[in-house]
C-alpha cells in the first residue's frame, strides 16, 4: 500500500545551519510502501520501504545517494515519522540495490548508521512490484 508519493530536492546549501543531505544539489522521486496490510497476522521485520530513483530537474542535480543515504534517510525519516532503521531503502536503477541502516553507538545528541547496501531480494521485489509498476 503506497503511504506517500512525493519529490524530494535539495540544493546543498545550508541557511539554517543544519547540514544539507549532501553538498551537492540533487532530485529524487520517493514513494513510502507499507509492505502487507494491517490485518495481516504476518509481522514484518521491516514494516516500510522507501522506494527511490533520481529526477534529474537540472544537470548538475545528479548526486548519488550511496555515501548520503543515512542523511537522506534521517531527513525523510524525521519529515514523515518513520524511523530509518525499520525500512528498507531501495535504489531503482540498474541494478536496483536496497540499504539497510543500522543504528550504531550514540556518541553524541547525533545517531550514526552503519549502512549496508545489497541487491534487491526476489522476494522483496515481488512484494514492492505492484506499487512501483507507474513509478
Amino acid at each position: 500500500m503506497i503511504l506517500h508519493d512525493f519529490t524530494y530536492e535539495w540544493d546543498g546549501k545550508s541557511a539554517t545551519g543544519k547540514k544539507p543531505i549532501s553538498w551537492w544539489p540533487g532530485c529524487y522521486r520517493v514513494r513510502i510502501i507499507r509492505l502487507g496490510q494491517e490485518n495481516d497476522t504476518l509481522k514484518y521485520l521491516f514494516p516500510l520501504a522507501v522506494v527511490f530513483k533520481p529526477v534529474k530537474t537540472k544537470a548538475v542535480m545528479n548526486t548519488a545517494l550511496e555515501n548520503y543515504i543515512h542523511y537522506f534517510a534521517e531527513e525523510i525519516s524525521r519529515q514523515y515519522g518513520l524511523e530509518p532503521a525499520k525500512a528498507l531503502w531501495i535504489r531503482l536503477g540498474d541494478p536496483i540495490q536496497v540499504a539497510q541502516l543500522r543504528p550504531e553507538r550514540k556518541l553524541s545528541d547525533e545517531t550514526f548508521y552503519a549502512v549496508s547496501w545489497r541487491s534487491v531480494r526476489p522476494n522483496e521485489m515481488e512484494t514492492i512490484e505492484p506499487d512501483i509498476t507507474d513509478f
